[in-house]
């Protein structure tokens, strides 16, 4: 099976010597991956090194995370049979599974890598706590969920396009979740007003906004170098897309745009964050100056 490491086997964790195994599933985007980071972290100071199944192009990053042993890529031809109920590997390797999906076949998969297993639900029981807290309930049998902040996820600096300017992501995975271009557009000729570097990070989600912005741009970034650009970043906004949980994740002063999801639930999950949303869900509710302010905010927060 295709796997990726940063252990060897036996070793411990910065926290000692582990007591056991977790297997975490979560097959999703960049976001939905990085959401998982709370749960892992609460295994691992519950004595669990973590293992997960998941797509390599986006989670090899939280192999920087010592608390992560490997990644298996969920999108390689020999975990196919994954999705079937079947596991390619030895039967019981894992003290626990921990399956953030709805498939009976991974769960299947799961029980059978497992000595045992909880499902948990990809998508919220309640409308009030944020998801990736909700995971971590799911390992209060373990130990205490993790509440307080995470360590920050560790990038290389050599990896960084740009040190120190001010970022702008103006797409996501849907439409109806970007702000209007044109108030990305008028946010950075006011921050250029201020003295800020703008840079625009275009991936391919961005191909099809018109080409009204002016300035740098960081175009179809590597994630390695995405996530190194954004740990140095002056500040960063953006939509509520995985560009903006990876940038909470590296601990950059973050702005998240919310509209039709529920930014309670779904907020990015780090330090230095600042989530701006609407009450009816309408992207163009928000204003310029209310994105200034949330920005100045995130670049204050300790």
């Amino acid at each position: 099976m295709n796997s990726t490491s940063n252990r060897t086997e036996g070793s411990a964790g910065e926290g000692g010597p582990a007591a056991g195994r977790a297997l975490v599933v979560r097959i999703g985007a960049l976001g939905d991956v990085l959401l998982t980071r709370r749960l892992a972290y609460t295994l691992h100071l519950s004595g669990l090194r973590t293992t997960l199944l998941a797509p390599a192009r986006h989670a090899t990053l939280l192999l920087a995370d010592p608390w992560i042993d490997a990644v298996l890529d969920s999108e390689s031809p020999l975990m196919a049979e994954a999705f079937t109920g079947l596991w390619p590997e030895s039967a019981g390797a894992f003290d626990h599974a921990f399956v953030i999906s709805s498939s009976p076949g991974l769960l299947e998969a799961a029980g059978r890598a497992a000595r045992g297993t909880t499902q948990l639900s990809p998508t919220p029981t309640t409308e009030d706590t944020a998801i990736s807290l909700q995971w971590a309930e799911g390992a209060r049998a373990f130990g205490q969920p993790i509440t307080g902040v995470l360590p920050r996820l560790e990038t290389r600096a050599a990896d960084a396009a740009f040190s120190g300017a001010t970022l702008i992501h103006p797409g996501s995975g849907s439409p109806r979740k970007n702000w209007p271009i044109e108030r990305f557009v008028e946010l950075s000729l006011k921050l250029g007003e201020r003295g800020h570097r703008v840079v625009w990070v275009r991936g391919p989600a961005e191909g099809t906004l018109s080409e009204e912005w002016e300035g740098e741009r960081l175009d179809r970034p590597s994630l390695s170098t995405l996530a190194a650009t954004l740990s140095g970043a002056r500040v960063f906004i953006g939509n509520d897309s995985g560009v903006s949980h990876l940038a909470a994740a590296v601990g950059a002063p973050t702005v998240a745009l919310f509209g039709p999801t529920l930014a309670a639930v779904w907020r990015p999950d780090g330090p230095r964050v600042q989530v701006v949303s609407t009450s009816s869900g309408a992207m163009e509710e928000i204003s310029v100056d209310v994105a200034l302010d949330a920005m100045d905010r995130a670049h204050q927060k300790a």
